[in-house]
């Protein structure tokens, strides 16, 4: 009976390491999600301005002006879901050291409502910069095949 004990808390012992390893790799990817979401969006920003000229010519002033909208709030939204990273994982190692169960469990809540918000902004951001592109070249072809 000791040994199937023994082995019963090994095997959980494992299972709890192996899931430390998971949540660290998809912090590590969430991390990595939101760096290119700001370079991207930065990037395009940047570029769309340099471009500034050229791109109305091509695809209309209205258009450019919601393409460099849509990345400066996508680029916002990176920014604020970086900061809200931040938040999230301070939290939540401030609520696993709190002896008081019911600090802990406050600090843990603080930390799960900081993740949703750092989702959210991820998608946020996601669907800024895919819709400011998609409408940006839409308009490309539009303006392009109406003056051919």
């Amino acid at each position: 009976m000791d040994k199937f004990v023994d082995r019963m808390i090994k095997q959980s012992e494992r299972a709890a390491e192996l899931h430390q390893k998971e949540r660290e790799v998809l912090f590590e990817n969430e991390t990595l999600a939101v760096k290119v979401m700001q370079a991207v969006s930065g990037a395009a920003m940047i570029g769309g301005l340099t471009q500034a000229e050229t791109l109305m010519q091509l695809a209309g002033r209205i258009p450019f002006l919601v393409f460099l909208t849509a990345m400066g709030l996508a680029l916002v939204a990176a920014v604020f879901t970086a900061h809200w990273k931040h938040q999230y994982k301070m939290w939540h190692v401030k609520g696993f050291v709190e002896k008081n169960e019911e600090e802990r469990t406050r600090r843990l809540k603080r930390s799960n409502s900081y993740l949703s918000a750092m989702r959210a902004g991820m998608w946020i951001s996601l669907f800024l910069i895919t819709s400011g592109f998609l409408q940006l070249l839409i308009f490309l072809w539009v303006v392009g095949l109406v003056s051919a």
